[in-house]
């Protein structure tokens, strides 16, 4: 009997001991778990910080970009009226011309 409740007593040590280190290993798991998760996310933030990063620098060249797009439309309106001016005085230079050469 004696020895029946020692065996009984040894079990129970056991599945004790045995629980700890089932417990123990989980908590590990779940340590290592975190750890990952962690580094997952540190990754993904890393990530984040740079595209936010690059959108704030091609937000830039947009904008200067659209900057430099009205200054050369605006010289391209100045240089159309250069330009029909310059014809405007070639037509008449040459219909003077013409003219003379008629009268000849």
């Amino acid at each position: 009997m004696l020895r029946l409740l020692m065996m009984i007593g040894l079990l129970g040590s056991m599945t004790v001991a045995m629980s700890s280190l089932v417990h123990a290993k989980d908590v590990s798991a779940q340590q290592a778990g975190v750890e990952y998760a962690r580094e997952a996310q540190q990754k993904v933030d890393a990530e984040h910080q740079d595209n936010l990063k690059k959108l704030a620098e091609s937000e830039k060249e947009l904008a200067d970009a659209q900057k430099q797009v009205a200054e050369d439309k605006k010289k391209v309106e100045a240089s159309k009226l250069k330009l029909d001016m310059a014809k405007a005085k070639l037509d008449k230079a040459q219909a003077v011309l013409d003219q003379a050469w008629k009268q000849r």
